[in-house]
Order: structure tokens, then sequence, then C-alpha cells
């Protein structure tokens, strides 16, 4: 069994890999989407107006803006440290304004366990790992 660990263990690039091109991918097209499509800007938009975000036409563009730019950085494995803490910041803010409000628990792990489902929680998650992982050999850093 140790040895089928060790052995696994020098693949570890590859799952580097996937999740830093699979998650850079996720913020480059969510970023781009709402920067270029006016109804998705207008529903980003909205969401934050909801949220009580102050300046909610702004900061639409900005966080498009840094989902786009700091997605692509992270797809291209560029700065990774720095685009993960960019990415984790705006995971964090949408967890807190938007996305806590919509669970709906009757208790203490049901509450944990439907956090945890979210997807933000996950990005967040990933973005965490590579800031200490790192991006790997096929990666610009």
């Amino acid at each position: 069994m140790r040895a089928l660990i060790l052995e696994l263990q020098r693949f570890e690039w590859l799952g580097i890999l996937l999740a830093r091109v699979t998650v850079g991918l996720v913020f480059l097209l969510s970023g781009s989407g709402k920067l270029w499509h006016a109804d998705k800007r207008a529903e980003m938009r909205k969401t934050l107006e909801d949220a009580h975000v102050p300046f909610p036409a702004f900061n639409a563009v900005f966080v498009s803006s840094a989902e786009f730019v700091f997605g692509t950085l992270l797809l291209l494995g560029a700065f990774t440290p720095i685009a993960c803490v960019v990415l984790s910041g705006v995971m964090v803010v949408a967890t807190v304004t938007t996305q806590i409000r919509g669970i709906k628990a009757t208790g203490v792990l049901d509450w944990v366990g439907e956090f945890l489902y979210l997807p933000e929680v996950l990005y967040l998650v990933i973005l965490i790992w590579l800031f200490f992982a790192g991006p790997g050999p096929f990666s610009i850093d």
C-alpha cells in the first residue's frame, strides 16, 4: 500500500493542474460573461443591490473584472498566490453577502452541511490549497 501511495504522489502535479485550470476557467468565463453581456452584468448589479453592497454598478464591473483577470492568471499559473488571494476574497464576500442567507437548516449539522455544499465554499477551499501547493510544473510561475 505504501508503494502505491508513493507512486500516486508522483502524479500530484496532475491534480494541481486540473484544479488550477478548472477553477481559473470558471472565474475567467464568469467574469467575461458579466463584463461583455449587459444582461448578466445587470443581474450581478441587482444581486449586489439586494445584498446592500455599496456602489453596486461599480462593484459589478470591479468584481467581474477581478474574476476575469485573476481567473486568467490562475488558468495560466501566473502570479498564482496573488490570484488565489483576490479570488478567495471574492468568494468570501459572495458567501457572506448572498449565499449564507439562502441556507435553510433546522439544526447546526444541517446548516454546516448546507454551507459546505455551496460552490463558493468549494472554490475557496481549492483556492486556499492552490495558494499553499503552488501552481505546479505546467505554469508560468
